[in-house]
């Protein structure tokens, strides 16, 4: 009878699923409300393992109704994931942490009922850099399964079970596009929490306990890539795929990739081009690695190498995270905005404008990259309110204020100080507790001269505020330029906890360069020389662009004093005071940068322009020539020499140096049409 009643249920009627949310958790309160909530009316029962924590995550996970299991931490995530599960009653598991939230979550449920499926794999959005946005990184992550005794989790760190569920990979589990989105990685959170201390220490572990295993190995090596250790790391990543079963293991083309990556870090582009030969063999559809390429291309001065791969990566554009763990924008705006500064750099500006103006539609207003790049372009012939009025236009409504301050920034910089401050006051309009906004008030109003107002600015920047450290800084530039002492030392207290005090350091030998009378200053002992060293050049560049030179020449000898490579200082305090139009100085630095080996186009091209404006042709000519040689493929190059013998009356010889560009770059219509001119007023005077 039970059996004839059974078979006289109706299709449409299945049996009721039941989903239990598994998490872990230690000091979670800052994301743990947000997850919880992600999942409400979602699932059926929530287990929670805590760690221990001592904020107030169990009090907000009780008042979601979980259940909170506790476990002491033994430095393995596997154990307590599996605590939680064996506690589940759900005919299914659905896996999340703390700081991430389930996007449409109610998508789910219907997966519950596909009787041939163990699991399914969810579309992963990983936020990286200072605040959520557009800088991610897309995979796919295993994360709903059903409650089988034997489906539990193994590896003490990027523990993993998908192996378990379908050893074969793709018979019994598929992708699905619901999202997830992971906070973790914000670069706030992570300092907060010292994730990478503690990855680290777990991840060497596993490598002693498992020194051949690929995955462990390829985890140590993101670790050391995340704090940009990249010698270890390329170790590591090489010793992984020594160790690789195959090629289709799901982590092996983000392995490629960052081997790839990381020689790029080191600048070792041939043994990069090497490896990324084999690896669009296995994976030529990987958009991530087609990017990379176009950057190492850039890197080598391979301008037409690399805008070929920056248009094949647009052409298979973003990966959904279905097939391979992929940066996202890799397919659309970062190599949109790549091509832009590449056209730029070649001389081909109408062109550069449109990749920037792609760019920015791509991004939709949350990649700052491109507006700066395009404000900057405009005001090369454009009036700054008439670009202000444009680029206004351009930018879309999402994340607007960030947007504006970043045009602003731009007319800082290019000296229309005024016009930052109005396109502010609007972006303080739409986001006024934003602290951004009002540190680049502050610097439009520094740069009009109204100390106080920036003062009062700075000062209401909390100290709670990620952005806080940054408001000292332009503190001590205050304190500089008003001669006050006093302010200068409690900025520099305040900034000793941060970056291991190499600003503190940076910033108090600073001071006591102002002060003639007084001993040399010197770094304390121990102190990063290097990134010193870029904090008191930037502290020199803004000085000079403010005309603040007693402030600027007492930097100078500071400058020099720190520096691992004179010419190092020789080279930035060259283009500073060439940018700043200060030709002598300029010259003379940038002679030395040469003479000492360090030898780039850019010295050259400088050079040869100042040469060009003090009337000595025959030394802008050879400094121009010298440029085009080291830089053959890039097309201003070629503008620049033939532009300087076309002012000569030279008009042939300018032609054949179009010719020549051509040859390089025969589509370019800059060229075409300067060719034309060229050849036109050749005849003229032949």
């Amino acid at each position: 009878m039970g059996l004839k009643i059974a078979s006289l249920t109706t299709p449409t009627e299945r049996a009721p699923q039941r989903l239990s949310l598994c998490m872990i958790m230690r000091d979670e309160e800052e994301h743990l409300a947000r997850c919880l909530a992600s999942v409400e009316g979602v699932v059926d029962e929530i287990v929670i393992v805590d760690t221990g924590s001592i904020d107030r995550s169990v009090e907000i996970a009780a008042s979601f109704g979980a259940r909170v299991l506790h476990e002491d931490w033994r430095g393995d995530f596997a154990a307590p994931r599996n605590t939680a599960i064996d506690a589940a009653t759900g005919d299914w598991i659905l896996v999340l942490d703390a700081d991430e939230e389930l996007v449409d979550g109610g998508r789910l449920r219907d997966l519950l009922h596909e009787e041939d499926m163990e699991g399914f794999c969810f579309r992963e959005v990983n936020f990286i850099g200072e605040e959520r946005g557009i800088e991610s990184v897309v995979n796919s992550a295993f994360r709903l399964f059903r409650n089988r005794p034997r489906y539990r989790y193994s590896g003490a760190l990027h523990e993993q079970i998908m192996g378990t569920v379908d050893p074969q990979g793709g018979v019994c589990t598929r992708f699905v596009g619901i999202e997830i989105h992971h906070y973790g990685y914000l670069e706030p959170t992570s300092r907060a929490k010292e994730k990478t201390d503690r990855n680290m220490a777990i991840v060497m572990e596993e490598v002693r306990r498992k020194p051949e295993d690929s995955f462990t190995l390829f985890n140590a090596g993101v670790e050391y890539q995340r704090v940009g250790r990249f010698d270890e790391a390329l170790d590591y990543f090489s010793r992984s795929f020594a160790h690789l079963p195959t090629l289709k293991a799901y982590y092996a083309s983000l392995l490629l990739r960052n081997i790839v990556a990381t020689l790029n870090s080191l600048e070792r582009w041939d043994e990069a081009l090497d490896v990324l030969g084999d690896a669009l063999q296995a994976y030529p559809d990987f958009t991530d690695l087609h990017y990379l390429q176009g950057q190492i291309h850039t890197s080598r001065r391979e301008y037409r190498a690399a805008v070929r791969s920056f248009r094949r990566a647009i052409e298979l554009g973003d990966h959904g995270g279905d097939r391979y763990l992929a940066q996202a924008g890799m397919g659309s705006f970062y190599s949109w905005h790549s091509l832009g500064v590449l056209h730029e750099m070649m001389g081909d500006l109408h062109e550069a404008v449109r990749c920037q103006r792609n760019a920015i539609r791509a991004a939709g207003g949350y990649y700052a990259a491109p507006v700066m790049r395009l404000t900057r372009l405009l005001l090369r012939g454009d009036p700054p309110a008439a670009v202000r009025d444009y680029m206004t236009g351009v930018v879309p409504e999402p994340r607007r204020a960030e947007s504006l301050t970043a045009i602003a920034r731009v007319l800082l910089l290019e000296g229309h100080a005024e016009h930052a401050l109005a396109t502010l006051a609007e972006a303080r309009e739409l986001s006024p507790s934003d602290p951004a906004i009002g540190l680049a008030m502050a610097d439009a109003l520094i740069r009009l001269g109204d100390l106080p107002g920036a003062r009062a600015l700075l000062v209401a920047v909390p100290p709670s505020s990620a952005s806080r450290h940054l408001a000292l800084a332009k503190t001590v530039l205050v304190g500089l330029v008003a001669g006050d002492a006093d302010e200068v030392r409690a900025a520099v207290d305040e900034l000793r906890p941060v970056a291991d005090g190499v600003y503190a350091a940076a910033y108090e030998a600073a001071l006591l360069a102002q002060s003639p009378d007084g001993p040399p200053p010197a770094l304390p002992p121990g102190t990063d020389a290097e990134a010193a060293l870029a904090a008191v050049l930037e502290l020199a560049g803004t000085v000079l662009e403010l005309g603040e030179l007693d402030v600027f020449n007492a930097l100078v000898p500071l400058a020099y004093s720190i520096a691992p490579r004179r010419s190092d200082v020789d080279r930035t305090l060259g283009h500073l005071l060439f940018e700043n139009d200060f030709p002598d100085p300029a010259a003379d630095r940038l002679i030395a940068a040469i003479q000492a080996g360090d030898e780039t186009p850019e010295a050259f091209a400088a050079l040869g322009r100042i040469c060009q404006s003090k009337g000595m042709p025959d030394d802008a000519e050879a400094f121009m020539r010298a440029a085009l040689e080291a830089d053959g493929q890039n097309m201003s190059r070629h503008i620049d020499l033939a532009g300087l013998l076309a002012g000569a009356g030279r008009y042939a010889e300018a032609d054949a140096v179009i010719r020549e560009g051509l040859v390089v770059y025969p589509h370019s219509s800059v060229l075409r049409e300067l060719r034309q001119s060229m050849s036109l007023l050749a005849g003229a005077t032949g």
